[in-house]
């Protein structure tokens, strides 16, 4: 008989204000709560989600809709003081850790998903003092090393994959572009490699070099195929995009 595989019981802590925030000023992406939460609970059998965050700020309240998707869950932290304008989501968020801690004995994990050093003190308590697991969610770059080196492990957000996902999509942006513009015309524009990466590189004030390595990373993974086209005097290997594929891998909303 083939054991049941059990998965360890968790419970998540979102610092939403870290996540938004960086998430947007360092890669121009919002946060991808829903995907976060599908590949999260595929590992572990979340229990409580808990999202952090002074939503009067109206970027953060546009997104309570997408939080809600995942859980209900969402704690206010905005600090109504007049007199101190301290930002109290940290604390907020402490007190709710420690207090799930103390009546915590059936978890197994305790999911954090934050950059800011003052919560190693608490992932410290938790992995010595209590023996349970930790985890770190963060925004790369973003993350102390204080609190990176006191959790049990470290999930970076966006990974290195998914950093080329922008690049994929400026080469395909520009792509499409192309065959609108070419559309219903007699002389229509065929794209090539090079004048696709002069193209993206200069339009997207995009690295020249990262864009080729990026382009050549799509024909080897079948988004883009050549195809050899003799246009009067020359040969020249034109770029074509496989729309399918790109549509199922849901990497462009065609």
């Amino acid at each position: 008989m083939t054991p049941v595989s059990i998965k360890p019981k968790a419970v998540v802590f979102v610092d939403f204000e870290h996540w938004y925030i960086s998430m947007t000023k360092m890669y121009e992406r919002k946060p991808d709560i829903k995907g976060w939460y599908t590949e999260m609970s595929g590992k572990y059998n979340v229990t409580e989600v808990c999202f952090f965050g002074d939503f009067s700020h109206p970027a953060l309240r546009a997104e309570i809709p997408r939080i809600r998707e995942v859980t209900n869950f969402v704690i206010e932290t905005q600090n109504v003081s007049p007199r101190h304008k301290k930002d109290y989501t940290d604390f907020i968020m402490l007190d709710h850790i420690y207090q799930r801690a103390m009546t915590g004995n059936d978890i197994d994990t305790f999911i954090i998903f934050s950059g800011d050093g003052h919560f190693s003190s608490v992932v410290s308590f938790l992995c010595i003092k209590l023996g349970k697991n930790v985890g770190i969610y963060g925004v790369r770059d973003a993350i102390s090393n204080q609190l990176k080196n006191s959790a049990s492990w470290v999930i970076e957000i966006p990974t290195k994959n998914a950093e080329n996902l922008e690049y994929y999509r400026m080469i395909l942006r520009n792509l499409k572009r192309l065959a609108e513009v070419s559309q219903g015309k007699k002389k229509k524009q065929r794209p090539a490699f090079w004048p696709t990466v002069e193209a993206v590189s200069k339009y997207n004030d995009a690295d020249k070099e990262k864009v080729t390595n990026v382009l050549r990373q799509m024909i080897e993974e079948g988004y883009i195929y050549q195809t050899t086209e003799r246009l009067r005097t020359k040969t020249v290997k034109v770029l074509n995009v496989d729309w399918k594929k790109v549509d199922k891998d849901g990497i462009f909303e065609v």
